[in-house]
């Protein structure tokens, strides 16, 4: 340590400043280096085949991967991270990078993840229509929906969720300048009980009335009044009315007669929704293509489809509160089908899902379902979708397909958890003569198979040709009974032909061979799972890779 010590000091006072001096002549080397090999490596970038696009076609490529992206985004998926999608394509290269920043259409969806980016993407997006999507209310400190509305002349869609207490701020800003380019609108509110002003409705005044491209607007729980011009060309309507009641429904029905053009309506409405008391005459909506009353008591329903001009076929999906008897029905479908010529569609499929309080019934024009059940509509072929509260009895579906007009069920689909007694399947007998083909999953067969077994086999679906069994937990002797009953529609010249099984538990192959000996068409899926009785599979692969487990199903089978 001394001699160190010694020899620092023995260096001039001058060669500090020496060593800095040769310390920054070869920092300028280094960086002289580096400038020199990021020059190399971008004309050896430049080399690569994706450079020899032109600019136009990277854009295109650009805006496919961000349209795909924010399309995911406005339907409800949430993106990883708060940066808009755009800014990945500039930190690739600085060829990318100038491309991305010229194409003004790459900046233009604006969402409240991206709320720390607002000033570029205005910025980048230069007179480009914008999509703004504002779904997360915060404190008005750090909101920065006025400073998008400052945009609002140049906005095709708007999308906003606000808290009650800044309701009336946001509606000031909407009501400052025109829409000219508007063309969707939602505006949802988060109610604040608690605080906060009296909250005024949506008037007239919105857009300053002009917003001439407007076509849906979506509305849930806030106050409004649809009686300005601006709504008149609306394609798309669907409002969600909370409490406090601000509506009636003659105020609802004086609003959409305004509307001739919708083609989409959608209304969840409060059971306690008043009537109103002004009358006028009928409202036509002769291009609606589908409506959704959500919420709403029958009585709502008869009083809006009595006051509705409708198409012939429009598809209607109906959520209602509790029924009281199957006859509440009669009144309900009179209202909604007003064309007895015979020119509306034959009703061909039926679906019921149900559990002890819920009753889910669709009915299709086509002999298969296309789409899952949900009581919203989504397939063009499902006419009507009804969803209500009813305890009493499940065979209040086939009490309905009674007084549905237009009808010839020849297909049948049931899901419940539900035991279906033999009285059920003898009621179908009866409202469902022309049945060719049943798929019943999730359920019993007992009842069904003792139906069969205990009538005359012509009262029992005599057109019945296909039978789908899914997900079903079949007794020991059931598939033999299957088989008994098979025979005897045979003698009677109305045997089934065709007989599915899938995920079917104590199903094994000795079983299949009895079938095939009196239906032409047996399908199995090959899944081949039984029951010890405390729910444990025993098949060989569940005992292999779950020998004490209490539920080898779940791992073994996971992947069927």
């Amino acid at each position: 340590m001394t001699m160190l010590s010694t020899s620092i000091n023995t260096i001039p006072s001058g060669g500090t400043t020496l060593v800095e001096q040769r310390h920054a002549d070869i920092d300028k080397d280094i960086a002289a280096l580096l400038a020199s090999l990021s020059v190399l490596r971008s004309r050896r970038n430049t080399l690569a085949s994706i450079f020899s696009l032109p600019p136009e076609i990277l854009a295109t490529i650009f805006t496919y991967i961000v349209e795909e992206v924010n399309l995911k985004i406005y339907t409800g998926t949430p993106r990883r991270g708060g940066a808009p999608t755009s800014m990945i394509v500039t930190h690739v290269c600085r060829h990318w990078r100038q491309v991305a920043l010229e194409c003004p259409s790459l900046w233009t969806f604006i969402d409240s993840l991206s709320a720390r980016w607002v000033v570029t993407m205005l910025e980048r997006s230069k007179e480009a229509a914008l999509v703004v999507i504002h779904n997360a209310p915060v404190a008005p400190k750090h909101c920065v929906v006025e400073q998008l509305l400052l945009q609002l002349p140049r906005i095709k869609v708007l999308e906003i969720c606000s808290s009650s207490v800044d309701v009336n701020r946001i509606l000031n800003c909407l009501s400052s300048q025109p829409a000219p380019l508007l063309q969707v609108f939602k505006f949802s509110v988060l109610w604040n009980y608690h605080r906060g002003p009296s909250v005024r409705p949506i008037s007239d005044t919105i857009f300053q009335g002009r917003a001439p491209l407007l076509r849906s607007v979506e509305l849930a729980e806030c106050s409004f009044s649809l009686t300005s011009c601006i709504f008149s060309g609306l394609q798309t309507l669907n409002v969600r009315i909370g409490y406090p009641l601000h509506l009636t429904l003659s105020q609802l029905l004086a609003a959409l007669r305004r509307m001739p053009d919708l083609e989409q309506l959608a209304l969840e409405l409060p059971s306690a929704i008043y009537e109103g008391t002004e009358l006028f005459d009928q409202v036509p909506l002769t291009r609606l293509r589908s409506i959704a009353l959500d919420g709403c008591t029958i009585r709502t329903a008869v009083y809006l489809f009595s006051r509705l001009v409708l198409p012939v076929d429009p598809r209607i999906a109906l959520n209602l509160t509790e029924i009281e008897n199957p006859q509440s029905f009669s009144d309900l479908f009179s209202t909604m089908h007003k064309h007895p010529d015979g020119s509306v569609p034959i009703i061909r499929s039926l679906r019921a899902k149900f559990s002890h309080i819920i009753v889910g019934v669709q009915f299709s024009t086509l002999l298969a379902f296309k789409s899952e059940h949900s009581w919203r509509i989504h397939n063009d072929d499902i006419r009507l979708s009804i969803q209500f509260r009813y305890a009493s009895n499940p065979a209040i579906i086939f009490d309905m397909c009674q007084i549905v007009p237009h009808h010839k069920i020849q297909s049948l689909f049931v899901s419940t958890p539900l035991d279906l007694s033999q009285h059920f399947w003898r009621v179908g007998f009866a409202a469902l003569p022309e049945l060719e083909s049943i798929h019943l999953s999730q359920t019993t067969i007992s009842g069904f198979i003792h139906a069969l077994m205990t009538v005359d086999v012509p009262m029992a679906y005599p057109l019945l040709r296909a039978l789908k069994l899914d997900n079903i937990e079949l007794g020991r002797d059931e598939l033999e009974d299957l088989r008994d009953i098979a025979r005897m529609r045979a003698k009677g010249d109305i045997g089934i032909h065709k007989l599915r099984l899938t995920n079917c538990s104590n199903v094994m192959e000795e079983n299949l061979q009895l079938l095939e000996e009196v239906i032409a068409d047996v399908d199995w899926d090959g899944h081949e799972v039984m029951d010890d009785g405390f729910g444990n599979c025993l098949c060989p692969p569940c005992l292999i890779k779950n020998p004490m487990s209490g539920d080898p199903y779940a791992d073994a089978h996971s992947e069927d």
